[in-house]
């Protein structure tokens, strides 16, 4: 087992519906399928209910299935059946579904307790744990790859829970991402500055850009789209409501999709 104890650090093992270590520390896990294992929280860290609602209603429809599919190969290229990989801020769980069937040990994480019981019912085969990216609960070197779609991350920690030779794959916005739909909310409209993560202990194998257009074909999906962005918490009711009587639009996606390998020390030098 990977899973490491928040309060003490010591190895939790399963125990019936708990996982529990040897200092006598245990957590439940839910009814759904989850343990949490985060100490210090508000009453519902990370994205809320309409963001994740609408994340679940709009992947449903598939417009980003060439990004799943694109990160289900570049995994299945790079990583073997029997290894472990980790969804580092799962959210709803939709790009961890794309990796079944590949025969890994799937882990996948969130600060939201709410996405990670979403993850749990889609991915039955997946330990889903609610947990802080930046304070993982699992061992050095734990991981032979993970992928942060859309998340915070933190360099260090994924330093140290991916083994030498093992994988980051990282999904961050592109420069046109959206754009299409900014034009319409902004009066002056941005473009993305698409820089991609900073890791200094991997080496960049890869990386490219994810980038078509979509066709939404009603305005539950632009406003899906929309609720499920940072942009809609961070912008103005007033130019959110622009979207409200659109019925339908063309929008660029463009995703920058990089693959990092950690290299054995003498290599980063």
């Amino acid at each position: 087992m990977l899973l490491r104890c928040p309060n003490c650090g010591r190895e939790l093992q399963r125990q019936e519906n708990s996982y529990r270590c040897d200092q006598g520390h245990s957590f439940d896990i839910a009814a759904k399928g989850y343990v949490n294992l985060l100490l210090k929280h508000s009453a519902n860290p990370g994205d809320d209910g309409l963001s994740l609602t609408s994340r679940a209603e709009f992947l449903a429809k598939g417009y980003y299935e060439k990004l799943a599919l694109a990160i289900r190969q570049l995994v299945s290229e790079n990583l073997q059946a029997g290894e472990s990989f980790l969804d580092a801020g799962c959210g709803t769980g939709y790009y961890l579904q794309h990796l079944q069937g590949l025969g890994l040990q799937l882990y996948a994480t969130d600060i939201a307790k709410k996405g990670v019981a979403m993850s749990a019912r889609a991915n039955k085969e997946a330990v889903c744990f609610v947990g802080n990216v930046f304070h993982l609960p699992l061992d050095d070197e734990a991981l032979d790859g993970l992928m942060s779609v859309f998340c915070p991350y933190s360099a260090e920690e994924f330093s140290r829970v991916i083994r030498k030779g093992g994988y980051v794959i990282a999904v961050t916005p592109g420069p046109q991402h959206l754009y299409d739909l900014k034009k319409i909310v902004y009066d002056t409209p941005y473009y993305n500055e698409g820089e991609g993560y900073d890791l200094p202990d991997f080496r960049l194998v890869s990386q490219q850009n994810v980038t078509y257009t979509i066709h939404l074909s009603s305005n539950q999906d632009i406003n899906s789209l929309w609720r499920m962005m940072p942009y809609y918490h961070t912008t103005s009711r007033e130019n959110n409501e622009r979207l409200l009587k659109l019925e339908e639009c063309d929008t660029t996606v463009d995703f920058l999709l990089q693959l990092f390998k950690k290299e054995a020390d003498h290599e980063n030098r």
